[in-house]
């Protein structure tokens, strides 16, 4: 099987976000399997070997993909199906993973890539925005690191005001931080970035970059 993903993969992916229901998904189903599903699934093994010899051994497949058919049963939006493929890159190789993770997603427009921790309590939170404060030079020169591969703390979700607990350090040079609700890096990536010579191996840079993030997380975990 080759690496990487067609014009087709995309366009397929453009028609189940437009014709989202049970008969045009049956009848495209194998297509789907063929030119996203399971190119996603070499993809994350061809990643998980290239992260082999790496500090952390971060791996995936099929195990760690995320299913199409959506969970609608508490949602408002009743679309029985995903219209991207998703999957992750865990330090135990399965999607129960709470030391971290790397998160990729192919989508209709191309997708993303992410790493470190998504949708923590506020206790687990807590004790990464403790570590910050405690660690504030160390915090800055993963900073400095991920702003030298173009790469930033999302802070999209970010609080407007102060976390509860954290209101006295909110003139502290790492405020910002501090109102993170999640502590995660996000990369962009266009339909031409899931291609051709070499993409592997970006996405595997991209994981050897984040690393620092997962270890720094690695406090969230503890006593849990």
């Amino acid at each position: 099987m080759g690496i990487g993903f067609s014009a087709k993969s995309f366009q397929l992916l453009e028609e189940l976000r437009d014709n989202c229901n049970r008969e045009w998904y049956l009848e495209h189903k194998p297509e789907i399997l063929e030119h996203c599903v399971d190119p996603f699934r070499f993809l994350l093994e061809c990643v998980t070997r290239e992260l082999s010899d790496h500090s952390i051994r971060l791996s995936g497949g099929k195990q760690t993909m995320f299913r199409l058919n959506r969970d609608v049963r508490f949602s408002k939006d009743k679309s029985p199906y995903n219209h991207h493929i998703s999957g992750t890159l865990t330090r135990s190789g399965s999607k129960n993973e709470q030391g971290g993770l790397v998160y990729l997603r192919l989508d209709p427009t191309g997708g993303m890539l992410g790493g470190g921790y998504y949708g923590l309590t506020a206790k687990r939170m807590g004790s990464i925005r403790d570590r910050i404060l405690a660690e504030p030079e160390a915090f800055q020169d993963m900073v400095d690191h991920l702003a030298e591969h173009d790469l930033v703390f999302g802070k999209e979700d970010s609080l407007t005001n102060m976390p509860r607990g954290y209101s006295q350090q909110s003139e502290h040079e790492l405020a910002w931080a501090l109102r993170m609700k999640n502590f995660i890096i996000r990369r962009d990536m266009k339909r031409n970035d899931w291609k051709g010579d070499g993409f592997v191996e970006m996405i595997a840079d991209f994981a050897k970059v984040v690393t620092p993030v997962l270890d720094f997380g690695l406090v969230s975990v503890e006593g849990t």
